[in-house]
């Protein structure tokens, strides 16, 4: 604890580790960032780190709160009637203000209002009256970006957690599980296992449930602490409820030895009447929106959560248990929503702990889905999901709004690597209009011949434009007879803009500066470059606006935009009847930058309810 409490610069006290969000437009990023994550696809085809594990102790748990409040449920006779407290966050620590917003919740401290916050509040909730830290915090999955590696993890997450920590008095380091996401595999999953799963080598080694309180040998992760062996786990939180977390490293099949701990989790679950939270990194369901019936491949990520409840599950003491999951909690995406069916598990998407906004108004109003591992589709079999669409956060139509209108901005915010490119691939298209044509091969385009050099460079941006075209039309991959059409419309769209863009420039700068090659102006092609990089981005911002409508881009198309509010996480109240949740929303999150510790303490959030639902232990067995 002393190395993190000391982690801060000379400046008055001022947070060395204040990181900026991720400027995911840029392209050195970018490129960065693919090299990392095709390095780690690549190997973790032929070495699953998971198996590794099983070098280390393999541990159930059982939390053990520390305070004991009474709860309005009471459970069978000879159980516990004390409520458990238990907070979910994912998608942590990409810029500083949104996770320490999110962070100041989590210690309780934060003051709840619903006013100022649109159609997106519901007046009149003490968001569950909690005044202190839960007595489990788990983090669904990405907690730093844009990779794993142990500087991120300080500053970006560690860091943020001990300053929110520090300010409101958090002294017991109350438990902390976490969940790798794709973001934390991209490193080999090595900085999550040195900063989640160390605490190990400090205990002995003891057989059955290992109790979980604050204390002092635990990972010190901020003013929280981790105990976990493993990037996977099972945690009984209370008297009929289990939460457990599975790990499918880059949307891989489960390893053996992990459907071999659930399964010994499961023996436990059954022997305890007991229902199930279950985590995991992605949701997997969301392949299914825009089909009629949809059966999950065996590549797909939705195939391996189905098969993991059917291998681990579905045949427990000669019974099907899969009923005894009653939510799925998962992050990835960037928002809140909810899908609710009469025959399955509640699905809970929940990713907003600090990450750039992910829109909503693509969400489709219902899914269909065979629950069944198999091949082939039985409708009779069918699930039907509804989204709670009226809940979702931000609400279906504040997303397209903000889509078209935050997008200029997002020309100017993502650096300069993108704006350089493009303004060098414009540059071509206008050196060929500007220059001495050797020879003329097309009409006149604004009074002036037009070379072969042109045609050359308007192909080089067909062929870039259009591999980035097809790469953002991916959702329409299984239906080549949409996708074709929308990626050569796209490609078309794309490149003329940036045609129009550099005849442009070139019918005001080159009149009067460059037109002629023998007598060149060194300020004109500057003035040009420059005129193009500016433009160039606009362009393509504006484009990936126009394909985000159509239903492409639509990651890239609010990645850009690095809103930072709109952040939300769960708050659950676990007794043996039922699961109380409120899911909770930050619409506007403070400013911290520059600010010190001690004035940071004065940056509070004001947390709203997003809404208030119940998930009932006993409910009927669809099987």
């Amino acid at each position: 604890m002393a190395l993190l409490t000391s982690f801060r610069s000379a400046a008055a006290g001022t947070p060395r580790s204040q990181a900026k969000p991720v400027k995911w437009l840029s392209l050195a990023q970018l490129i960065r960032t693919g090299i990392v994550v095709a390095q780690a696809r690549s190997f973790a085809r032929f070495t699953d780190r998971r198996e590794f594990m099983a070098g280390t102790p393999r541990e159930f748990y059982e939390l053990l709160p520390d305070r004991a409040e009474p709860a309005d449920a009471a459970g069978p006779p000879g159980t516990s009637t004390s409520a458990v407290w238990v907070d979910y966050v994912s998608d942590t620590g990409d810029g500083f203000s949104a996770t320490f917003a999110t962070a100041r919740c989590l210690t309780g401290k934060a003051t709840p209002t619903s006013e100022g916050h649109g159609d997106d509040a519901i007046p009149g909730d003490d968001l569950g009256g909690r005044s202190t830290p839960a007595d489990l915090l788990v983090l669904g999955g990405d907690e730093v970006y844009p990779v794993g590696s142990p500087k991120n993890y300080r500053d970006r997450l560690n860091e943020v957690l001990r300053i929110a920590a520090h300010a409101d008095g958090v002294t017991k380091r109350p438990p902390l599980v976490a969940l790798p996401g794709n973001h934390d595999w991209y490193d080999g999953l090595a900085a999550f296992r040195r900063n989640f799963c160390e605490s190990q080598v400090n205990r002995e080694p003891m057989p059955g449930m290992r109790p979980v309180t604050a204390g002092e040998r635990l990972d010190p992760v901020g003013g929280w602490g981790a105990f976990q062996s493993r990037s996977y786990f099972a945690v009984k939180l209370a008297e009929g409820w289990w939460l457990w977390a599975i790990d499918s490293q880059l949307d891989a099949p489960i390893d053996l030895e992990q459907l071999g701990y659930f399964r010994d989790a499961a023996d436990r679950v059954v022997a305890d009447k007991a229902r199930i939270i279950l985590c995991t990194a992605a949701p997997s369901w969301l392949d299914a929106e825009h089909r009629t019936l949809y059966v999950a491949g065996p590549d797909t990520p939705l195939h391996t959560l189905l098969l993991f409840g059917e291998q681990v599950l579905g045949k427990v003491d000669g019974a099907d248990q899969r009923h005894r999951i009653r939510l799925v909690l998962t992050g990835d995406q960037h928002y809140y929503a909810r899908h609710t069916s009469p025959t399955g598990p509640m699905l809970v998407t929940c990713g907003g702990g600090g990450a750039f906004l992910s829109s909503t108004h693509h969400l489709k109003d219902s899914i269909t889905f065979d629950p069944r591992p198999w091949e082939q589709p039985d409708p009779a079999r069918n699930q039907r999901y509804e989204l709670v669409a009226e809940r979702c956060y931000p609400s279906r139509r504040i997303s397209r709004w903000l889509g078209m209108t935050r997008f200029l901005p997002a020309a100017a915010i993502n650096g300069v690597s993108l704006p350089a490119t493009l303004g060098a691939l414009d540059l071509l298209v206008f050196l060929s209009l500007v220059l001495d044509p050797a020879r003329t091969i097309t009409p006149p385009l604004l009074g002036r011949p037009i070379s072969w050099q042109f045609g050359v460079s308007v192909l080089v941006l067909l062929l870039l434009l259009g591999g980035y075209a097809w790469s953002g039309a991916k959702d329409f991959e299984e239906w080549p007879w949409k996708r074709v059409p929308l990626a050569i419309g796209l490609t078309g769209l794309h490149t003329g803009l940036h045609v129009l863009v550099a005849a442009a420039v070139a019918g005001r700068v080159g009149d009067f500066t460059i037109w002629r090659v023998e007598s060149p102006s060194g300020a004109g092609y500057l003035l040009a470059y420059i005129l193009l990089a500016v433009c160039g981005m606009i362009v393509f911002v504006a484009y990936l606006q126009v394909a985000d409508s159509l239903r492409c881009h639509t990651l890239e198309a609010f990645s850009g935009l690095k809103i930072s509010g709109y952040k939300c996480h769960l708050r659950l109240q676990v007794t043996h009847d039922v699961v109380t949740i409120w899911a909770i929303g930050i619409t506007r999150v403070p400013g911290t930058w520059g600010k010190t510790e001690q004035r940071l303490a004065e940056v509070l959030p004001q947390p709203h309810l997003i809404e208030k639902f119940e998930v009932a232990r006993d409910a009927p067995d669809p099987r």
